[in-house]
């Protein structure tokens, strides 16, 4: 659907400003970063555009350990940037290779695929599993973990997300990804992410994480406390994913049956565990 009533258009130069005319656009008025689903989901009620593109928001850097990505910087700039290429052992690099196409990595932006909350994103998943942060600025400058963009109450009127922030991960740590879809330019059928922190007594901490259910990712505690306490073996791990694929509400779609997505929830949780534990112990799959 083309963008048929627009009947303005501006690119600020700072965030005040930017905040400024979304809030005298009305409801309306829409922010754009790269613009790639705004055009495809376009409706005759968008009649304002504020342009994102020139606040300088693009930029990828390491702070101790930990990688800052600005919200307008786009899956290609982030993916070829060192940074990411060391954070984990590229588990964010893998994961956005298998984003669309090229041509699309190259025009969508991270922040943007964030705030646009598409339940079948393969960015939410792994951003969500690796406990991100992210700053959104109101007239304020505010900061806080990922999540809560995702809680039920959570709402971004008013609000431009300006960064993310992947924090330093301890040593003992590893994380992985996984996507079903039927070619790879097209979206998930069903994805999962996964973080496992260990010590000498087995694991200390697990995140999981499964989207495209095809609802927007979401935790999966059960599977989370099956893991934890124990040394991630082949029974750990197939315990994980039994409480996964129990607790993972699916549903019917285009793309899948509910039955078939919560068979991929197991298939899935199974392979992230298994290559996160093998990244643990030095083995590339």
């Amino acid at each position: 659907m083309q963008l048929t009533h627009l009947r303005s258009y501006a690119r600020p130069i700072d965030l005040e400003s930017a905040v400024e005319l979304l809030s005298e656009g009305g409801r309306g008025t829409r922010l754009m970063a790269a613009g790639t689903d705004l055009v495809l989901s376009g409706s005759d009620e968008i009649t304002g555009l504020v342009d994102l593109g020139g606040l300088n928001l693009a930029y990828v850097e390491e702070r101790d350990g930990a990688v800052a990505i600005g919200a307008m910087t786009t899956f290609t700039e982030l993916l070829e940037h060192p940074a990411a290429t060391g954070y984990l052992d590229g588990v964010v690099v893998e994961m956005l290779r298998r984003v669309g196409s090229p041509l699309l990595r190259n025009v969508a932006t991270v922040g943007g695929n964030l705030v646009r909350k598409q339940p079948w994103s393969d960015v939410i998943p792994l951003f969500r599993a690796l406990g991100a942060s992210v700053t959104l600025f109101d007239g304020d400058v505010r900061s806080g973990p990922i999540d809560d963009l995702y809680a039920e109450a959570a709402h971004l009127t008013g609000a431009i997300l300006t960064e993310i922030v992947l924090p330093s991960q301890p040593v003992g740590t590893a994380a992985a990804f996984w996507k079903f879809t039927r070619s790879a330019v097209d979206i998930a059928t069903l994805n999962c992410a996964a973080l496992i922190q260990t010590e000498e007594s087995g694991c200390i901490r697990a995140r999981v994480f499964v989207g495209a259910t095809p609802r927007l990712a979401a935790a999966v505690p059960s599977a989370e406390a099956a893991l934890v306490g124990t040394d991630l073996s082949a029974a750990a791990i197939a315990t994980a994913a039994r409480a996964a694929a129990d607790e993972v509400p699916t549903g019917d779609d285009l793309r899948a049956t509910a039955a078939y997505r919560t068979r991929l929830v197991s298939v899935g949780v199974t392979r992230c565990l298994e290559d996160a534990k093998r990244r643990l112990e030095g083995v590339t799959s």
